[in-house]
């Protein structure tokens, strides 16, 4: 009786020690799964534009004006004319930008344009630094490939990879480049917000 007794107890020990094992190992799934999605949702896209409170105004005449002024025949005038229409947020302006870059014979302007819409990290200016990205010219598409390693998002590295498969080396390597920096700037954003995860009542001013 007592040999049963005591197999029942080493049986039921068994049990839990398993049992409390299959637990833990629930529990550390559950843990990675509320991580991974407090991760996502600590993830910030692009916006698809930048939202300015105080935009120019400008009468339609006015505006109708700078459009065609983006077709000047002088690139200083081209390249005024087009950034102020960007920063007052026109309309018209993605459609322009794209068929300047598409257009224009002076690389100097095509890089300024390129240095315009990449202050702005959204969704739009992404679009139209991958049309950049497909110019004839070489030196427009190193300075694309080279402004898109600024945007620390998984989508900046899809619009590098036509870049990567470029015939021109100089372009392949710039666009490299600019992969691995983004890389590198997702990955440290990744590692902070892990740690805000793990510690999410640690002040961050204070030093131990």
């Amino acid at each position: 009786m007592k040999w049963i007794i005591l197999i029942l107890i080493f049986a039921g020990g068994i049990y839990y020690i398993v049992n409390e094992k299959k637990q833990e190992e629930i529990r550390k799934i559950q843990a990675e799964e509320i991580k991974k999605n407090e991760m996502r949702a600590l993830e910030s896209p692009l916006p698809e534009s930048v939202k300015k409170e105080y935009s120019l105004s400008l009468s339609k005449d006015t505006v109708s004006t700078l459009r065609g002024l983006t077709e000047d025949t002088n690139e200083k005038v081209r390249i005024s004319a087009v950034e102020l229409l960007w920063q007052m947020q026109d309309p018209e302006s993605p459609k322009l930008i794209k068929k300047m870059l598409e257009n224009e014979t002076e690389t100097s302007v095509k890089i300024k344009i390129i240095e315009l819409i990449s202050r702005d990290k959204t969704r739009l200016s992404l679009k139209l630094l991958a049309e950049a990205l497909k110019n004839y010219d070489k030196d427009t598409r190193v300075k694309a490939a080279e402004v898109l390693g600024e945007y620390a998002t998984e989508d900046a590295i899809k619009t590098l990879n036509g870049a990567l498969n470029d015939y021109d080396e100089e372009v392949k390597l710039k666009a490299l480049e600019s992969v691995n920096k983004i890389k590198k700037q997702i990955e440290k954003q990744r590692e902070e917000k892990i740690k805000e995860l793990e510690n999410p009542n640690k002040d961050p001013l204070k030093v131990e």
